[in-house]
């Protein structure tokens, strides 16, 4: 049973790294794209 509840634990763990990594990458996108005044999925940035 506890080896069950790490495995879960691992899956639950991974899926919350790759969410914030999402998350991470669309943040500092959207504060580069402040600084620069560009749109933010494409089209010209001047």
């Amino acid at each position: 049973m506890t080896h069950f509840l790490t495995t879960k634990r691992r899956i639950i763990l991974a899926v919350v790294i790759i969410i914030g990594l999402i998350l991470g990458r669309l943040a500092v996108r959207i504060f580069i794209n402040m600084m620069v005044g560009g749109s933010l999925f494409g089209g010209n940035i001047l």
